[in-house]
This record gives structure tokens, C-alpha cells and sequence, in this order.
């Protein structure tokens, strides 16, 4: 992406194994007073915290990559509880009245009011070692609701980018659900004000962004092939973008059937039942064995809905396994999100899937976000 280069001391992977258990969020919650409850959620990169108090909830949304040095930018909802109109708006000038401040250390980084909606903008301090920062929310006559902590990592992701950005450097994302979130990596400065995203021609509103990411959510009611366009301190990145169409009817025999990855000689034989996708492997060329493919075995688990396949992907990376097992036995494999779209002729399963790479010298393993990937009916 951009200008990492990926030499012989970074491997990447193709894909080959889906999996239908996907873990899509990872949520906890506790008490912390009557009538007052918090709850974290991290779901397809965005981080909220939930608090439910007497008046309404709360909702906070951030990234989920926060690290030291990063400047940082979220959303703030308020939603008031009433079973009447005048009941609702007393609640609303009750919750416009509440505080949220980040602390690091005991020490207040930012503070912003309800009302304002946009979490002002954000700088952790680079000396930050592993740990939290402290969100507390504070009512209209100054006295602490909730405090919850954030986790922090000490360095940033291994992603960097030097100045000056193109457009190649942001991946955008090609399949999205009408009303969901989705996220898209670049090299961002973590502020709003030089930021946007449209889909469809129509400008979206960011919910969170880090210097490595922007989280957006979907424009409901709309399906089908658009746009996605990105733009970064007067960068502009587009491509195409396509939104499921989760009510549309398919049979058993929608799918079923060989198919061939569009840039490869590797096929599989897909088979449908009800919702559930499996598939075996039909033909694996000898370069494909060596990466540590298997003929004849159970590589494809996954699921459908209306014209959408998800499913997490098994994935070696570009060299034989022997060498990379000799170099980073824990790390050959990785399993990575896929999400395909099924043409309207049923010929072609095509989408995007997430791109790893391995550092051959450390070992880490590196996210690059999602790529192209096709399927072709034989």
C-alpha cells in the first residue's frame, strides 16, 4: 500500500479456506450505578461505548486502533427516553447539559460537550506506554456518571505513510450493507475538518477516524453497483462500490457448482445447503500445493444471504510453507474476512477479501485492508 514496499522479507497471502463461525463484534457491559449501565462494542473497526442513564443513551464512537501519538476524532449520539413529546425534549436539554472527557494518566486531553455531537479533536501524547485512557461522563451539574477505560496501544500500526499521499495509498472498501458501517484505510490525520467520504454521490457523515482509518456508515435504502469516494487533506480516491442486496431470493443451485478464482488455475467445487456454503478442493495446481494447499479436502465454509457470501478465508502466504514455517511456524496461516457479491447471471462470485503480509524478520504480521477477489463459474 502506497510506499511499503514488499520485498522478500514480506510475504503476502492468497486465499483458500472460508469459515462460517465469524466472531463480527466483541462487547462487554457492567453496571456502574442504579439505572446507569456501560457497554463497550467492537464491531468492523469502530469502537463504541454505550451508557444507558435515567435520561437516555449515550453513545461515543470511536476507531479501535488508538495508539500513542495518534490524533484522533469521534461521534457523540444522544438518544432521550420519554413516552411524550414534552417528556423527551426535558431529557434532551438534560443530556445536551452532559460532559465527555478523555483523561491519559490522570490528565484531561480533551473535553467536549454533548450538544456538540463531534468529540472534538484528540492528540494522545507520544510518551504514552501501553495501557488506557479514561472516558468519564459527567452530568449538567458537573457530578460523574460513568468511567470506562480504552485501551491504547503503545506504537502505532506498522501501516506509515510518507508525505506527499496519493490516492494509492487509501484502500477502499468495494461491498458494504445498506445502513451498516464500513471503514476505510489510508493515511488520515485524525481530524473531521479535513476529511469526507461520499457513496452514491451523496456525503456520508464519518462516525470516527484515526491516522489510519475512517469509519463510515452505508446510506440505508439503497442497493446495488455506485461509487465509494474518499477524500484526505484535498487527496481524492474513488472506486467502485457495491451495496448487498440481502432480500433477494436464491435456490440451492444458485451457487452450486465449480468455480475458478479469476487471476488463477485453482477450483472448487461449491456446494449449497440452505444458507450454509461448503466447498472442496476440485483442482489445486503444484505451485498451490507447495504454498501448503491440499487436494481433495473440505476448503470452503461460509454463508448466504440474498446475493451476499461471507465467510473468513484460510490464507498462505506467497512462498512455500516449509520456508515460511522454518521462519515463522505460529504465523503461516491466517484466516481473513471475505465478502462476495453474486452476479445476477450466477456466473460470477465476486467482492473483496483482506490482505495480509508477513516480516520475515520479526514476524509480524501486517494488514494492508481489502483487495479485489473473483470467482468465475466453469
Amino acid at each position: 500500500m502506497g510506499n511499503i514496499k514488499k520485498s522478500c522479507a514480506v510475504c503476502l497471502l492468497t486465499a483458500m479456506i472460508f469459515t462460517f463461525e465469524v466472531i463480527t463484534s466483541i462487547s462487554e457491559g457492567v453496571i456502574v450505578e442504579e439505572n446507569t449501565f456501560v457497554s463497550t462494542d467492537i464491531k468492523d473497526g469502530l469502537r463504541i461505548v454505550t451508557v444507558e442513564t435515567p435520561e437516555g443513551k449515550i453513545t461515543v464512537n470511536l476507531t479501535d486502533d488508538i495508539a500513542a501519538g495518534d490524533t484522533i476524532s469521534g461521534i457523540v449520539v444522544a438518544e432521550p427516553y420519554g413516552t411524550t413529546s414534552d417528556e423527551r425534549q426535558r431529557n434532551t436539554d438534560e443530556l445536551n447539559g452532559y460532559v465527555v472527557e478523555l483523561e491519559v494518566q490522570d490528565k484531561e486531553i480533551g473535553e467536549t460537550k454533548i450538544s456538540e455531537k463531534k468529540l472534538k479533536k484528540v492528540s494522545i501524547p507520544k510518551k504514552f506506554r501501553q495501557g488506557t485512557t479514561k472516558i468519564t461522563i459527567s452530568d449538567s451539574d458537573g457530578n460523574e456518571v460513568i468511567t470506562t477505560d480504552i485501551e491504547i496501544e503503545d506504537s502505532p500500526h506498522p501501516l506509515q505513510y510518507t508525505e506527499p499521499i496519493s490516492p494509492k495509498d487509501f484502500k477502499l472498501p468495494r461491498i458494504g450493507k445498506s445502513g451498516e458501517t464500513v471503514q476505510v484505510l489510508g493515511p488520515f490525520d485524525g481530524a473531521f475538518e479535513t476529511s469526507s467520504v461520499k457513496i452514491g454521490g451523496k456525503e456520508v457523515e464519518i462516525l470516527a477516524e484515526s491516522p489510519r482509518k475512517v469509519i463510515v456508515k452505508t446510506p440505508g435504502g439503497i442497493t446495488g453497483s455506485t461509487k465509494i469516494e474518499v477524500i484526505e487533506r484535498g487527496i481524492r480516491s474513488s472506486g467502485e462500490f457495491h451495496i448487498a442486496d440481502l432480500a433477494i431470493p436464491t435456490t440451492e443451485n444458485t451457487v452450486n457448482g465449480i468455480w475458478r478464482k479469476k487471476s488463477g488455475k485453482t477450483s472448487w467445487r461449491i456446494i449449497r445447503q440452505g444458507q450454509n456454503i461448503t466447498a472442496d478442493t476440485f483442482f489445486l495446481p503444484e505451485q498451490d500445493q507447495i504454498r501448503g494447499y491440499k487436494p481433495n479436502v473440505t476448503i470452503l465454509r461460509g454463508s448466504i444471504k440474498g446475493n451476499l457470501l461471507v465467510g473468513k478465508a484460510q490464507q498462505f502466504f506467497l512462498m512455500p510453507l516449509e520456508e515460511c514455517m522454518a521462519m515463522c511456524p505460529s504465523k503461516c496461516e491466517q484466516w481473513n474476512d471475505i465478502e462476495l457479491i453474486l452476479s445476477e447471471d450466477g456466473n460470477t462470485l465476486s467482492g473483496q477479501i483482506q490482505e495480509k503480509a508477513i516480516n520475515t524478520e520479526t514476524c509480524a504480521v501486517i494488514e494492508f485492508g481489502w483487495i479485489p477477489w473473483t470467482l468465475i463459474r466453469q
